[in-house]
């Protein structure tokens, strides 16, 4: 289910936010002259407060998964499909980042567990864990047309975002990570700068994707 995002960096998952609205269930003829003033004095203020407008901006759409406790957003455009985790061949003499080969519709992709990539315990893989087959879609990168599997232990769903909701003073600089994030927004989802990742030489060896 696609949510929709306010400025604040939350997300909807589409419900309209209720205007407060100004109180006129009040029976006048009952209260006293400083009831009565008071009960005006309120609304005055009521309907002079600005109404709230919608919230502009560029904005992106992030494919959300889990690696073991955290959340983590990738953009859409560089998902190309999700798949189950079955089938994985395990390919000797591989860096110890790279799970093995996948054949996806015929075309061979290497499946990359990031968080061994980036240094960090990793979780073994469930039946909720899926492979996500992933693209470079800078066209000016050395390997513009490079592919590869991301190791997910869940695929959770797809936001919106306000993109100046991206905090980068939040990234965690203690860990191999820092160098492919954007920033951390208000839902503590961690965004991957997804062509940056992918432009990691680690990841290609004589001029082939691992």
């Amino acid at each position: 289910m696609k949510s929709t995002a306010t400025k604040n960096g939350h997300y909807t998952n589409g419900h309209q936010i209720a205007l407060s609205q100004p109180q006129t269930d009040v029976d006048e003829e009952a209260l006293s002259p400083e009831e009565l003033r008071s009960v005006w004095e309120r609304r005055a203020l009521e309907l002079a407060r600005p109404p709230e407008t919608e919230a502009i901006g560029e904005t992106i759409d992030l494919l959300v998964f889990r690696l073991n406790d955290e959340q983590y957003g990738i953009e859409v455009t560089n998902v190309r499909e999700i798949y189950p985790l079955e089938k994985i061949t395990v390919v000797p003499r591989t860096p110890e980042f790279v799970v093995g080969v996948y054949s996806a519709r015929g075309r061979i992709l290497s499946v990359v567990d990031l968080h061994a990539f980036w240094g960090m315990s990793a979780n073994n893989p469930t039946e909720g864990s899926k492979i996500i087959a992933v693209t470079n879609t800078n066209p000016n990168a050395e390997n513009s047309d490079m592919e590869l599997g991301l190791l997910a232990d869940q695929v959770e769903d797809v936001v919106t975002i306000f993109k100046d909701t991206i905090d980068t003073s939040f990234i965690n600089r203690s860990n191999n990570s820092a160098d492919y994030m954007y920033g951390i927004t208000s839902e503590l989802l961690e965004v991957i700068d997804l062509n940056g990742l992918l432009d990691d030489k680690r990841l290609v060896i004589n001029e082939e994707v691992l």
